[in-house]
């Protein structure tokens, strides 16, 4: 007996090691092994049988391939592309270099869209640039960015959330919760024989979404290209365009250069009009003038400018990448329905912190002259200092900007706005862009500099009534910001717009489709109340410098006051946060819309008065911090070039970015650095020199008009009643010309 069951032990033991060593050498009956025919049903098996049959075919992309070419019908345009994919899948079947090589370069699977991916990008340069690209220009390439909208007829089952882990796929891909972006749609990178139609990329690109994961449960995909393929070896030749903007910024260089060396190396006569345009052009004398600091009472500005500034900056940063191919969109839609995303969605008020110091600093500029200058004259100058560096940058963007990248996206998104800016620099340069054709604005952050001109403007005429009948400038002041505090919320509450602007998703794609853009956010009639508490506060500041009342204010007081102003700019910057989620309430909406804006103007007015008036020492000491100076009157360039800096680097893109807090921060520092060097070249080479050019033909002018005046009045003896216009000693003094409304009222 023991005998008998000894070799039954031994029997057994033999016949499972036979198993094992069976399913370790053949690893797909290892795999099978995992699965429990017991417990399983008789359809489970067969599906199971029938996915393993499929995958025993063999390549299934080339297979599904060959068999859309042999059942489809072509047209004759077609017939050629359809030989060139026959002759790259026999290429792929032999393993080809040069049919692997462009097969390789494309996505044949999508990856990250349940995360957010909607951009499958492929392999864009080894597409556009293979090695016999000069020499086989039958093998070329192009390369397609096609448009996808996944969709299907399967019915939708709703269940508890809509994060469910045991749901269907499709009903997740076709969830999409308010302000986040939709699952469903997608940009896939194919790079196909340079032959191939539209049409036929669109098939052949129907065939691969159908045999991957995608293509399982029966969703179907919508295809389309829309924009123009990238052909390798196709590069873009500059135009002329391209050659005047370099030959213009060249001979402005070779100007200054030569100007600065004249005006370093020999002591010129200051009186003769050729040593002014020599020193108007001198780079030393107006890099100078970045480094002059004003003791007025309002040094604090300054470091307010330049840290609102780089608020801005990354706010745009965080923004631009967030629009395009990212791989955590799911996350990043997550953080603005956050806690955290409560100090994002409004930060649109960082742009009325400079409406506010530009109303403060135009008063009180216009406080220090005993009789205004002629209105149409100051004017005129003002409109010299916001046009030039605009000018300059909307030249740069029509004439070099396409040719300083490529990529993926990059034809895609940078002809669009070289194609506005060519048709519409013109409203840009008249001062109407926020008001005429905004959906296809010029620069989309231009919107800012009419709003500021048009203040100004109004200001200008509205202090000239102020001097010379003070009450009924003020009545017409308090009638003006009633207006200007009204109009918001009734065009909010009429047109049942959001209480702010909400940056996002679906505005950060598309911004220009926003339909409270155009409406309202743009509007300078929507934005002179802040403007209006800029002035206040300017009255209120020249009137108590003007009592000697400079730091009088206790420290005490000073900190109670700076934490009230504070804790009202953070409450109006987290208040709108909420609007992103709460239930849409009219009134409500309304009544914030008016308030929002000028309340954090007040706030700000109240810091910089505390600073002015009273002792901080800590805050006074950041914002007086010396080198803020300089870098604080380069905001207005640092405006226009830092978005071109982020948007370029986003365009060129290749592989997805990821959301992290500290690449922000370096990215962010990097931005800010190189848009100061790009605001300094152009305050060098444009912007000082033009506006110092505009000071010296000023005075010609109002020289010849006295010697005009003078010799009529030694005829009559009436020269004074003939010139009353122009007041030359309070209009063509240097320092009325060329100081602070025109550089520290900017932005």
């Amino acid at each position: 007996m023991k005998r008998y069951s000894l070799v039954v032990c031994l029997y057994i033991l033999a016949e499972v090691t036979c198993r094992v060593t069976n399913q370790v050498k053949n690893p797909k009956n290892l795999t099978q092994g995992y699965v429990d025919y017991n417990a399983a049903s008789k359809d489970l098996i067969e599906v199971i049988d029938k996915e393993e049959k499929a995958t025993e075919k063999g390549p299934l992309y080339l297979e599904d391939v060959l068999l859309l070419l042999e059942h489809k019908i072509w047209t004759v345009d077609e017939q050629q592309c359809v030989n060139h994919i026959h002759h790259m899948i026999q290429g792929l079947r032999n393993f080809t270099l040069w049919a692997v090589w462009e097969w390789d370069s494309q996505s044949t699977e999508p990856l990250g869209v349940l995360f957010g991916n909607k951009y499958q990008l492929g392999n864009y340069d080894q597409c556009m640039n293979p090695p016999w690209s000069d020499s086989r220009t039958d093998l070329l390439m192009k390369y397609c960015l096609v448009d996808i909208v996944l969709e299907t007829d399967r019915k939708s089952y709703e269940v508890d959330t809509a994060f469910s882990p045991y749901q269907s796929a499709s009903d997740f891909l076709r969830y999409q919760p308010p302000h986040a972006r939709p699952l469903n749609e997608l940009q896939w990178g194919v790079c196909m024989p340079a032959s191939c139609p539209p049409s036929t990329i669109e098939k052949l690109l129907a065939a691969i979404v159908s045999r991957s994961h995608l293509g399982t449960s029966g969703i179907n995909a919508s295809i389309a290209i829309t924009n123009a393929c990238q052909t390798s070896g196709n590069h873009k030749e500059f135009d002329v365009l391209f050659y005047y903007f370099i030959c213009t910024v060249g001979l402005l260089a070779v100007l200054c250069l030569v100007c600065t060396f004249v005006s370093c190396s020999k002591q010129l006569n200051s009186n003769t009009t050729i040593t002014q345009v020599t020193k108007a052009f001198c780079m030393k004398e107006n890099a100078s003038n970045l480094f002059k600091m004003k003791k007025d009472g309002l040094e604090a500005i300054y470091g307010v400018k330049w840290l609102t500034m780089c608020l801005i900056a990354v706010d745009h940063l965080i923004s631009i990448v967030n629009s395009g191919p990212i791989s955590d969109g799911y996350t990043s839609d997550r953080v603005v329905r956050s806690f955290f995303g409560l100090f994002l969605v409004h930060n649109d008020l960082f742009v009325d912190t400079f409406f506010f110091l530009s109303g403060l600093l135009t008063f009180s500029a216009f406080t220090t002259y005993e009789k205004l200058p002629n209105p149409f004259l100051i004017i005129f100058k003002r409109y010299i200092r916001l046009i030039v560096a605009l000018a300059v940058v909307i030249f740069y963007v029509c004439a070099v900007h396409t040719y300083t990248g490529n990529g993926p996206l990059w034809n895609k998104l940078v002809d669009l706005e070289i194609e506005l800016c060519r048709r519409n620099w013109w409203l840009n340069l008249l001062m109407i862009n926020n008001y005429v054709d905004t959906e296809n604005m010029c620069l989309i952050i231009s919107w800012y500099i009419p709003c500021d001109f048009h203040f100004f403007v109004i200001t200008v005429f509205w202090f000239s009534i102020y001097k010379k009948y003070p009450k009924a400038g003020l009545i017409a002041a308090s009638v003006m910001f009633v207006i200007a505090l009204s109009l918001p919320g009734i065009i909010t509450y009429l047109y049942r717009l959001s209480a702010v602007q909400i940056f996002t998703i679906e505005f950060l794609v598309n911004p220009r489709g926003s339909h409270d853009l155009h409406v309202l956010y743009i509007k300078s009639h929507a934005r002179y109340a802040t403007y209006l508490v800029g002035v206040l506060f300017g009255f209120i500041f020249a009137k108590y410098k003007a009592e000697g009342k400079l730091n009088t204010v206790s420290k005490k007081w000073s900190v109670l006051f700076a934490i009230i102003a504070s804790t009202l700019m953070l409450a109006v910057l987290v208040y709108g946060g909420t609007f992103i989620w709460r239930e849409y309430r009219p009134l409500e909406s309304a009544i914030y819309a008016a308030l929002n804006r000028p309340a954090w103007a007040f706030g700000m007015g109240l810091l910089i008065m505390c600073c002015a008036f009273g002792q901080l020492p800590l805050v006074n000491g950041i914002l007086t911090w010396y080198p803020w100076v300089p870098v604080s009157r380069l905001t207005y360039g640092i405006y226009f070039t830092h978005t071109i800096i982020i948007a370029r680097n986003v365009f060129i893109t290749r592989n997805l970015q990821h959301n992290d807090y500290f690449k922000i921060l370096v990215d962010g520092t990097g931005t800010i650095f190189w848009s100061c060097i790009f605001a300094l070249l152009l305050w060098l080479l444009a912007e000082a020199p033009i506006n110092k050019l505009i000071d010296i033909c000023l005075r010609s002018l109002i020289r010849k008009g006295e010697k005009r005046a003078q010799g009529v009045s030694e005829g009559n003896g009436n020269s004074q009643k003939n010139f009353k216009s122009i007041d030359r000693d309070n209009f063509a003094k240097e320092e009325n010309l060329s100081t602070n409304i025109q550089l520290d009222s900017k932005m």
